[in-house]
């Protein structure tokens, strides 16, 4: 009866609300219909899955959505073996190559709405012409535009000499798939692709040749029939060997530039003697003035020693870049897997308008396994390093001092992987280790709790293990974590799976609707989410824990509760000896850790630290040992106003002292070098001899009797010093 009264009151409301409507004001009619109106849901993730066999799309939706038939899930893309796919930065367009057939373009809006009809998919491929040999491939900043590169051919069948190498690094429009321009390339190597890097807005391109980078207009390339591609500009620097384009800018309110300036980092390899060198341009104003004299001296110059190779990674608002640079040989000793350092290149300083080279600290003492920026750019400027010998110390640093602000603790983890919004985080142990994953809430800066979704048990959060994990990535909803078994980096369990956001594993086939069994032992070659533009996805917290079932209901959810995220993690059941089996004291009710595995883990645990939050160093600590803000000062310890003043004034005198001696010693340092800079110069030894010659002239010239010893010993030398002027050349 209750439900009937319900029933009948719902009815007379709409009833009521559809004869009112016309006499409500138009602000409670779009509340009426706002109301009425269901929310359109997000689209569903796609994850590409690249095998021996073809290359599939498969769909992902999420719990208590509207989901297709199983056989509707799966998009057959291309059929036949590839080695090689890229997105744009979109996800709207995706290229692949197979051997057999070139590069194929495909739009994938027109890929999904077909829902796999072979006809529709292959009106939405093109292919592009002669491209069978490619080795590197990928979009411009924004997808206009496709650059490939293959093994340079030989010239010409007519054999004339001196004829042009053809071109082999080519750029294609990526809506008509039509090639556009090409430059010859002899080789290029992994750390130097892509040899040209557009803008974040597509209205500049910049091109790395031997010792100078060519800026073109980002559009230019469409000009190619007219014969109007030329570079409309140059960046000179010597022994250049890689660069990087920032994928966003934005810029600084203090720094008053233009939104015609874009930032460029170079890298000049040691050589010789010669340290390493990077480098923070601002193109056009800022790009040295020694090998660019219309433009103005550098923003950062960082040289130093062992560094073969460098990797630069921007941050989300393209003003700061983490270096990581590496070597293959560890001269200390170390470390089996060579040397790395950390710094942080700012284009701007705190003191300045200048940009600055900071060192960051580590809290792990060793090699840096893995760095990765917070990839949010509304959220406060972050990125993760993990460091040190294993278990290594992952921490959290400031994007602007480089100071750590939280350290998660030490672990068997190598590996960062952060969500698009930047509020969850991976710390994954893959490559040569077991395969353990943490996921932490960044927000909260807490571990996420895992919980049974069926009976809403507590199953801690000791996180769950992705042994042999080859790649990884988060969906684009920062809703989904995947990894992937492939080949040839694994030969065997070749294969797919997917994990909550807080490391619990899915296993529901409403959800995961492919088949591991198909790629085994090694037919699956890459696998990924498909991006997408960035707000297509809210920023979602962690969903509220499910309400706690215990006893037969617990049972019966299991059974009825098929619409749920189904995740088992592993329960390791404690150990029962058999009957009649003399079991030692220790190891009796439980264990009391005396078996060498035992022992050895807590002695590993007892040294691996959890996690703690940094304390600030402009926080100073009272006496009682409680932290005070800033400006606050801490307690006297007793002493008197006279004698803390005299403190002060003696320190004072001291670092006035100290800053004098220093000063000093600083000027002595340069005159030396002045004077032995001058020595060394030929032409200025010359101008000396010269000035001595004169001198000597003009004593000749006077009465020998007037003349002292030492003047009559400079006139003895006119030989000597005439000798010396020889000698030079000058």
């Amino acid at each position: 009866r209750i439900g009937e009264q319900r029933l009948y009151s719902i009815r007379f409301l709409s009833i009521f609300l559809s004869s009112s409507k016309s006499y409500l004001a138009p602000p409670h009619t779009e509340l009426i219909q706002s109301m009425s109106s269901q929310e359109t849901p997000h689209p569903p993730c796609r994850i590409l899955m690249r095998s021996k066999d073809a290359v599939e799309l498969y769909r992902v939706d999420e719990p208590g959505t509207d989901s297709p038939p199983q056989n509707e899930k799966c998009i057959t893309i291309a059929k036949g073996t590839s080695t090689l796919h890229s997105f744009s930065y979109s996800g709207s367009k995706l290229i692949v190559h197979q051997p057999s057939f070139g590069v194929k373009l495909f739009d994938l809006s027109k890929v999904i709405s077909s829902s796999g009809d072979e006809q529709a998919v292959a009106s939405s491929c093109i292919t592009l012409k002669d491209t069978k040999g490619v080795q590197f491939m990928g979009f411009s900043a924004r997808g206009s535009y496709i650059l490939t590169w293959e093994r340079p051919l030989k010239a010409a069948a007519d054999g004339q000499a001196g004829s042009n190498p053809l071109p082999n690094l080519k750029i294609w429009s990526s809506v008509t798939g039509k090639f556009l321009h090409g430059f010859y390339m002899k080789g290029c190597r992994k750390s130097q692709w892509p040899p040209i890097k557009w803008s974040h807005d597509e209205k500049l391109a910049f091109h790395l040749v031997s010792n100078e980078i060519h800026v073109y207009g980002g559009h230019s390339f469409l000009e190619e029939e007219a014969g109007l591609v030329r570079y409309v500009d140059k960046i000179r620097c010597k022994d250049v060997t890689s660069f990087s384009v920032p994928e966003n800018f934005t810029p600084s309110v203090i720094q008053n530039v233009g939104e015609d300036t874009y930032l460029l980092s170079t890298f000049v390899e040691e050589s010789k003697g010669k340290p390493a060198r990077i480098s923070l341009l601002r193109y056009p104003d800022r790009c040295g003035e020694g090998e660019n004299p219309k433009s103005g001296p550098l923003l950062v110059s960082k040289s130093f020693y062992q560094a073969e190779e460098c990797s630069v990674m921007w941050s989300p608002k393209g003003d700061a870049a983490l270096i990581l640079t590496t070597t293959t040989v560890d001269t200390s000793g170390n470390s089996y897997y060579g040397s790395t350092n950390l710094y942080l290149i700012l284009s701007q300083s705190k003191t300045g308008l200048d940009g600055d080279a900071l060192s960051v600290p580590l809290p792990g003492s060793g090699s840096v396994s893995d760095v990765a920026w917070i990839p949010n750019a509304s959220k406060p400027s972050a990125f993760c390093v993990i460091s040190g010998k294993m278990p290594a110390m992952a921490s959290l640093h400031n994007g602007t001092t480089a100071e750590p602000i939280f350290l998660f603790g030490n672990g068997h983890r190598n590996t960062i992987s952060w969500s698009d919004h930047g509020r969850f985080l991976t710390l994954g142990g893959f490559g040569n280790l077991a395969g353990g994953m943490d996921f932490y809430d960044r927000n909260k800066l807490k571990k996420i709790p895992q919980y049974d979704p069926r009976t809403g048990a507590d199953l801690g959060a000791n996180g769950n293990t992705a042994s042999c994990t080859v790649g990884y990535g988060w969906s684009p909803s920062s809703r989904y974590f995947l990894v992937s078994t492939t080949t040839p980096r694994m030969n065997v369990d070749n294969g797919v799976k997917l994990y909550k956001y807080n490391g619990l594993e899915i296993r529901d086939k409403a959800i995961v609707s492919w088949d591991n069994a198909k790629f085994a032992p090694d037919r699956l070659l890459a696998a990924e989410f498909v991006p997408a533009r960035p707000g297509a996805y809210p920023d979602r917290p962690q969903s509220p824990p499910p309400k706690r079932i215990d006893g037969e209901a617990a049972n019966e959810k299991d059974v009825s509760g098929s619409d749920v995220v189904v995740a088992t993690p592993p329960v390791v059941a404690a150990y029962v000896p058999p009957v009649g089996r003399y079991v030692p004291p220790g190891a009796r009710n439980g264990g009391n850790g005396m078996s060498l595995a035992e022992r050895m883990r807590k002695e590993r645990e007892g040294n691996m630290m959890g996690a703690t939050k940094v304390i600030p160093k402009n926080m100073v600590a009272s006496g009682d040992g409680k932290k005070l803000p800033v400006g606050m000062t801490p307690a006297n310890d007793g002493k008197s106003k006279s004698a803390m003043r005299k403190e002060r004034q003696k320190l004072a005198k001291l670092k006035a002292e100290q800053a004098e001696r220093e000063e000093k010693e600083r000027k002595e340092r340069e005159e030396k070098e002045r004077m032995e800079a001058a020595a060394n110069d030929p032409v200025k030894k010359a101008k000396k001899l010269n000035k001595i010659l004169k001198q000597i002239v003009e004593l000749k010239a006077r009465d020998p009797s007037t003349l002292n010893d030492d003047q009559k010993a400079k006139i003895a030398s006119e030989a000597d010093v005439l000798s010396k002027l020889s000698e030079l050349n000058v």
